[in-house]
């Protein structure tokens, strides 16, 4: 049986959106963890706020709640995908809660990168 509390966690989710839980987590392919163009990914994504992070994990999973036990449980890949001179996108593979990320020249352009293909992600198409 389960408590209240548990009970809640599974029907809500957990209510904190933790990215240093998610990055903890991740899986890297093609990126080193001590990179510096991967510590701004996931300092881009720390600084954002809850909405833009609600839409990151819909980009990513194809929901916008964490998974019971926290962000971790994700398992997100992020893999290396193209890098300068692109104009690409980010784009995922929800399934795999896989992120095919270009390596951007600046921390800007893997911001507004980002954002944009999270702002003009549809999704499944189901409300």
């Amino acid at each position: 049986l389960l408590t209240a509390e548990e009970a809640h966690l599974i029907m809500c989710s957990e209510p904190e959106l933790d990215f240093e839980d998610l990055r903890r987590g991740a899986h890297l392919e093609g990126y080193n963890p001590t990179e510096p163009y991967i510590q701004s990914f996931w300092q881009v994504l720390r600084e954002f706020d809850v909405v833009q992070k609600k839409k990151f994990l819909a980009f990513v999973t194809g929901s916008d709640r964490a998974p019971f036990g926290g962000l971790h449980e994700v398992h997100l890949a992020v893999q290396k995908n193209d890098q300068e001179p692109t104009d690409r996108l980010p784009t995922a593979h929800t399934c795999f809660k896989l992120l095919d990320l270009p390596t951007y020249a600046s921390t800007e352009k893997l911001r507004e990168k980002l954002l944009t293909a999270i702002d003009n992600s549809e999704g499944f198409g189901l409300e």
